[in-house]
């Protein structure tokens, strides 16, 4: 549980380092998002993730609709993905397909944001 919390609170933490106001894609909807996909990220859930973390993932989709909120979502993806100790690559960069959702990003610190 401790490590939860640890890795919770590192993602808030890398939030406010990287929101940067007036953009359309925003960062604490992304976040509302995707929080009930961290037990998933981090392993301590199964080889599926939650109902609702698949409809967060479903909801960040919808709320990227242009070229610039995709790359702005992928870099949000790639900066929370390289400061969380905890993730587990492979469960995070599989996380958009195991919810059948399509994306030109993943949840990799290794993701390619440019295209």
């Amino acid at each position: 549980m401790k490590n939860v919390l640890v890795a919770f609170l590192t993602w808030l933490a890398i939030l406010l380092v990287i929101v940067e106001p007036g953009q359309s894609f925003n960062f604490d909807d992304a976040t509302k998002q995707l929080l009930p996909c961290l037990n998933y990220v981090i392993g301590l859930q199964g080889d599926i993730p939650s109902s609702e973390c698949c409809n967060g993932a479903r909801a960040l989709q919808s709320s990227t609709p242009t070229t610039d909120d995709r790359r702005e979502a992928c870099e949000y993806l790639k900066a929370v993905a390289s400061s969380l100790p905890l993730i587990k690559e492979d469960k995070a960069s599989s996380l958009f397909k195991k919810c059948d959702v399509t994306v030109p990003y993943s949840f990799s610190k290794d993701g390619n944001c440019e295209t």
